[in-house]
């Protein structure tokens, strides 16, 4: 179902979306690294694997800074725009047809870093896929992911005050707890499920897979300048980035010893 999904909408998200290789972005909108400063120290030769790449710009953007990366993508639509990406820039990085839960089958070794941009939503077990990440870091390594924040999977409301008049957007979320799931549909049948899952989730499924949380972020859009991940839509906002987070971000580290 998410293979078909993807590989259909790869050729226009592709087309639409300005993805930078020259800042790591964590999500539409919000600031890259170059600003948020979440990702590790990394030296050439270090080892690095993305979970989910799509059209593989992070993975390319450290690839031209030394790095030997790997990166998975369970889309072959989506593989073939990061392959062609990566010769454009004169890059080598090794990508690999897999879903995300099957990814220890796929790639060889221990990393240094381990990323994941919006795709960890589309998962049935975040959980268990963080664990394999866990197993595969080496020590000392980093796992960062970002994912979509719970609150923005509420529904956007205009808010009356007491005289009836409009005084601006509200969000309305029922349950906190149990964020409502992004459903998205073509012909009345389900492509695919996007869920979002409360911040203290990912900070307990991290710990319980003996990881220890460095940084966490819930930026708000980025107001000056274009950011590292951007469309027209999403530019075109009307400043719901900038009243809540749409995307959450984690890094977590394997300490050197137990």
């Amino acid at each position: 179902m998410q293979r078909d999904y993807w590989n259909r909408l790869s050729p226009a998200y592709q087309r639409i979306m300005e993805i930078s290789v020259d800042d790591f972005h964590f999500g539409p909108q919000i600031p890259g690294d170059s600003r948020l400063g979440i990702l590790p120290p990394l030296a050439a030769g270090a080892r690095a694997l993305e979970l989910g790449c799509g059209g593989g710009q992070n993975s390319v953007f450290l690839a031209k800074r030394g790095l030997e990366c790997h990166a998975i993508d369970i889309s072959r639509e989506q593989l073939a725009h990061a392959r062609a990406l990566a010769r454009r820039e004169g890059v080598r990085v090794s990508f690999r047809l897999s879903p995300i839960e099957e990814f220890g089958g796929k790639v060889a070794g221990l990393f240094d870093l381990i990323h994941s941009s919006h795709a960890f939503e589309f998962l049935d077990d975040p959980a268990a896929a963080i664990g394999e990440c866990a197993s595969r870091l080496a020590p000392g390594g980093t796992l960062v992911i970002s994912t979509v924040h719970p609150l923005y999977n509420g529904e956007w409301v205009d808010n009356i005050d007491e005289d009836g008049n409009p005084c601006g957007m509200g969000l309305f979320l029922s349950n906190y707890f149990s964020p409502p799931d992004d459903i998205r549909r073509s012909g009345g049948k389900v492509d695919v499920i996007s869920r979002a899952w409360p911040v203290s989730s990912w900070f307990n499924w991290l710990r319980t897979a003996g990881l220890d949380v460095t940084a966490l972020s819930e930026p708000a859009e980025q107001k000056d300048g274009v950011p590292p991940y951007t469309s027209a839509d999403w530019a075109d906002n009307e400043g719901e980035l900038a009243a809540i987070p749409g995307t959450l971000i984690l890094a977590a580290k394997k300490p050197h010893v137990r």
